[in-house]
This record gives structure tokens, C-alpha cells and sequence, in this order.
């Protein structure tokens, strides 16, 4: 069997897979046509599809579900929808795939063309659910749009005009603040309605294989009853939008891995009849998995936000390399360095340790934050503006008075006042403030301002629209510093498990499926794991979903 050659590569709390030779000879403590590790967007999503049809599904959690979905911005990307139409956009799926190509994406193209195709279909099949979606439509460039607005711009679309339709694909679930829980609420409520039994606080320690090395069931750690509300507090103390509090959360886990010790004394093997699908999330609360593929994070994990919860422990993706499973776009990640807002601030220039320019100022803040991951100085980087940007980008954060308070305006108001912003009359004195390459930072402005005279920008193609030169002393520059917890970085990885993309089975090196295994969401490389904007990972958790459910339901026929 192509398995990890030793346990000790593994660095969640998964093992070795147990081998049976029959497993009618197995006693099964419970048994299923489907089951489902992981009972957040992508595992409610698989579970709704299978139980659907008719399928008898259990659904087993670390914890109590809900996952990084239920703790999202519950943003779906989807084309073609009525309410885009409701606001006056004339969108289709065939437009929303010319951008996503130009863009770029991980999966082929007739991949790419059925995740487009049925994202409308998908937004229809939430709403029979309960999920709310609205069209009132917020046009600024933002990454999150104010209360009360539910359909916006998520990447780049309104800049893309030569490669497809602009229109606004970020639909939003309805409600206040981040709504995540409001998106997963509804659709956990209708599968524990519908038939899906629930198991939490049952983490999977492995997989059951056959002898003729088909994953056949799963072995969990089921928690005692009496246990299980000092487990979930400990999993709550993970919280994402708690600023730094990346040291707690990293107690936590090593109590909460240290309780599940104390605990293990109850295990259940759970058959599967016609399938395991593995949706347990990506690695964000895993250092070691983070030294092994972007080691910057391990090193500032204490200033960033890393979003989702405990149960994003790699559990999933180690499950399946367990039984050789393999895995791509692992280094690939999610992280946020909003520029704007306000508008006003990608007219600036944004610059490393070395002074050089890395990346256009007016990208996508994903992209952004990327490449500055990967800057000098574990990530130093500064947005360097003049006083008449400064005051212009100030303005748009203080008035109205409700920015000051809002999602827009109060992150980057923090970081003015709290980040460590410098100010000079000359750009040598505004490096030597910033501790950057004096003579790289001049050459850098000059350059900059001889083409930005002429509405050029050959080095990184920023939008003659956002160019101009920085001509009004004294200078500014923002702290946009990894090692800045007041940038407000976030961060969350999208690589994982390869999979059949016709169906979803986990494929090994050479590309042949094992047998009876399915992945789906951030535990499977996906159409969201090389570039990824708000709401495609989300949009991807129903489209890999559905998909890994309908597979093993029509492959796996009971004989």
C-alpha cells in the first residue's frame, strides 16, 4: 500500500490506517452509506447532496461543525444570478469563466467551465435551504461590503474589462457584521432535519482500509459526553477575529491535543459503505505544517490572524496521505494586506526593506499580501504617500462619520495611528525613518513619478487610473509590515489533497484514485488553491461538495 513511510511525518493527531482483510469480520459500532469527516461548508454541503438522494449519511466533527465557514464573511462567488440582474448587471457563467482563466486557476478548463456554469444553480440550491443572499449592490473597491450590502466586488473584476463583462459576483449572506454563521446555520438545520446524523466531538485518529486498499470506514475518538463541553471551550478559544491572539490560541491546542490524550480511551470504528469523504479543512492552526511550506508564518503568527478554527489542524489533508494520497499547491496561501481603503492610498507606492517596488498597488489585497509574505526582513514593507494623498485618504476614512466606525474605515484608521506611520520632508529622511534602502527608495520615487507623469507603469501595470506622481512633501509611509499586528494581516492556506476532478477521489502521485475516498473543500486542491478573492473558497466548498457526494453515491452502488 502507497502509504507516509512513518508516523512521524504526520504532524496532526491522525495515525497509520488499520488494514482488515474482511470487513464484514469488523465490529462496526455504526455504519453508513456516506460518511463525512468534517461537518463545516464543504461536509454539510456533501452531507445535504448524499442525504438527498436518498443516501443514509453520518457526519462525524472534532467538535461541533461549523468549521472556517461558520466563522467567514459567508460571501458566495457565483455568475449569472438573479440578483445580480435585481441591480442591473447582465452577468452569465461563460463571463465569469473568461475572468476567472484570466486570473488564473489550478483545475482544466472544462473544470473551471462547470464550476461557472452551475454557480447559479448552487446559490438556488443554498436558498432552498434557507440561505439568504441580497442585491443591493456596494460599488467601492473593498474587501468586505458595510451592513446592509450584499453584492460587490471581490477581486478585480471592475480593472479586467478587456477580459471579460464586469460585473460584481461576491454575494454576500444576508445579516450584519461577518455572516458565516448565518450561511451555515440554516444548511446545518436542514441536514439534521433532513436524516444526517451528527457525531461530534469524534476527531477521526484513521482510516479503515481493505485488503485491496480501499478506504472502507473510519476509526474515531469518541469524547465522553461529560467531557465534551470543557472540549468545545477550549476549541472556542481559537478565535480569529481576536487580534493577537495567535500565543493564546497556540496554548490552546497543545491543552486541547493534550486533553484528547487524556481522553482516548473510547474508540469506535465506523464503516462506510459507499464512500469517506474528507472535509475537515486546511492547516491554519498547524505551525509545523506552516514551517514546512511557508516558514514566514511560524514566524509571525503572534501579529497575523489566521482564520478558521482549531479543527484547521491539516487532520484532513494527513488523513488521506496516510494511504498515499498526494498533495499540491501546500505553499499556497491566502493572505490579506489591504492598501485601500481608503481609495485614495493605492495612488501610493508600496515598497520594501530594499526600497523597490514588488507588486501594483491597486492588485487584489490577496495577491498583495502574498508577495509581501515573501519580501525581505520577514516581510518588511512600507505604502509610501505625499500630503496631499495622505490628507485625500484621511478624509475618505473620517467622513462621513460613520467610516470612522465601520469595517471601511476603522482597521486602517488603527493602523495610522497605532502602526508606527513616519513622516519626513524627504524621502532620504522618510527611509532612514523606515530603515530602508535610502538610494533603492529615491530611485524608486523618481522612477515611479517620471512614468506615473505619463500614465505608464511598465514595471507593474498599475491602472493609469490610479497613477500619479508623489510631488507634495513631507512624505508619509505606512507600516504594511508582516511584524505589524495593526495592518490587520490574515492569513489561511488552499492547498491540500489532489483529487479526480470529475469526481472528487483522492488521487495518488501517479494519478490513479483510491478506492472509496473523496475530498472536498480546503482538505482538496481546488479552483480557489493557486488565487483566491472572497467568497471562491466558499463557492468551491459547494461545488466540491455536491460533487464528492454524487460520486460516491453513483460509483459505489451496494452490490
Amino acid at each position: 500500500m502507497q502509504m507516509t513511510d512513518t508516523p512521524e511525518a504526520l504532524t496532526a493527531n491522525v495515525e497509520m490506517p488499520r488494514v482488515v482483510e474482511d470487513p464484514d469480520s469488523v465490529p462496526w459500532a455504526d455504519e453508513a452509506d456516506l460518511v463525512v469527516v468534517g461537518f463545516g461548508g464543504a461536509g454539510v454541503v456533501a452531507a445535504l447532496e448524499a442525504v438527498q438522494s436518498g443516501a443514509s449519511v453520518l457526519a462525524v466533527d472534532r467538535f461541533t461543525g461549523g468549521g472556517a465557514t461558520a466563522l467567514s464573511g459567508g460571501v458566495v462567488y457565483a455568475g449569472g444570478t438573479r440578483h445580480q440582474r435585481e441591480a442591473g448587471f447582465d452577468d452569465t457563467a461563460e463571463e465569469m469563466f473568461k475572468y476567472l482563466s484570466f486570473e488564473g486557476v489550478p483545475v482544466r478548463d472544462d473544470t473551471l467551465r462547470r464550476f461557472c456554469e452551475s454557480s447559479n444553480d448552487n446559490i438556488e440550491w443554498l436558498e432552498q435551504f434557507g440561505v439568504r443572499f441580497g442585491s443591493t449592490f456596494y460599488g467601492e473597491r473593498i474587501a468586505y461590503p458595510p451592513d446592509g450590502f450584499f453584492l460587490y466586488y471581490t477581486g478585480m473584476e471592475k480593472f479586467r474589462a478587456e477580459a471579460a463583462r464586469v460585473a460584481p459576483r461576491g454575494h454576500r449572506t444576508v445579516g450584519k457584521g461577518p455572516t458565516g454563521h448565518r450561511y451555515f446555520a440554516p444548511l446545518k438545520e436542514a441536514a439534521l432535519g433532513g436524516g444526517v446524523r451528527l457525531m461530534p466531538h469524534a476527531p477521526v485518529r484513521r482510516l479503515i482500509v481493505d485488503g485491496n486498499e480501499r478506504v472502507v470506514g473510519v476509526e474515531i475518538q469518541a469524547m465522553p459526553r461529560e467531557k465534551q463541553g470543557e472540549h468545545e471551550a477550549l476549541c472556542r478559544r481559537v478565535n480569529p477575529y481576536k487580534m493577537g491572539n495567535g500565543a493564546t490560541a497556540e496554548r490552546a491546542i497543545a491543552e486541547c491535543r493534550e486533553f484528547e490524550q487524556r481522553h482516548d480511551g473510547d474508540r469506535q470504528s465506523i464503516r462506510a459503505r459507499r464512500g469517506v469523504v474528507l472535509a475537515a479543512g486546511g492547516y491554519n492552526y498547524n505551525l509545523e505544517l506552516f514551517s514546512r511550506y511557508r516558514p514566514i508564518i511560524r514566524d509571525v503568527y503572534r501579529e497575523i490572524v489566521r482564520g478558521g478554527s482549531m479543527g484547521c489542524d491539516g487532520s484532513g489533508i494527513e488523513l488521506g496521505t496516510t494511504v498515499g494520497g498526494a498533495l499540491s499547491h501546500m505553499d499556497r496561501l491566502f493572505v490579506t494586506k489591504p492598501v485601500s481603503p481608503p481609495e485614495s492610498f493605492v495612488f501610493g507606492v508600496l515598497v520594501n526593506a530594499e526600497g523597490k517596488r514588488y507588486i501594483t498597488e491597486d492588485a487584489y489585497l490577496g495577491n498583495v499580501g502574498c508577495i509581501t509574505s515573501e519580501q525581505s526582513r520577514l516581510g518588511m514593507a512600507w505604502l509610501i504617500l505625499d500630503r496631499r494623498l495622505f490628507r485625500k485618504g484621511l478624509k475618505e476614512l473620517l467622513w462621513p462619520p460613520k467610516n470612522a466606525l465601520s469595517w471601511y474605515g476603522m482597521p486602517a484608521l488603527i493602523n495610522i495611528f497605532a502602526g508606527g506611520t513616519k513622516r519626513a520632508r524627504t524621502i532620504e529622511a522618510l527611509a532612514e525613518r523606515c530603515d530602508v534602502d535610502a538610494a533603492g527608495l529615491r530611485r524608486t520615487i523618481d522612477d515611479y513619478n517620471r512614468y506615473a507623469s505619463r500614465g505608464e507603469d511598465p514595471e507593474h501595470g498599475k491602472l493609469p487610473v490610479h497613477l500619479e506622481p508623489l510631488d507634495s512633501p513631507p512624505y508619509v509611509a505606512l507600516n504594511m509590515s508582516m511584524r505589524n499586528k495593526w495592518a490587520f494581516s490574515g492569513t489561511m492556506p488552499y492547498g491540500g489533497l489532489t483529487v479526480d476532478e470529475d469526481t472528487g477521489a483522492v488521487t495518488r502521485e501517479d494519478g490513479t484514485v483510491i478506492g472509496g475516498l473523496y475530498a472536498a473543500g480546503r482538505t482538496a486542491v481546488g479552483v480557489c488553491s493557486e488565487s483566491n478573492f472572497s467568497g471562491l473558497s466558499i463557492a468551491d466548498t459547494v461545488f466540491s461538495g455536491r460533487r464528492a457526494a454524487r460520486a460516491a453515491l453513483r460509483l459505489n452502488e451496494p452490490n
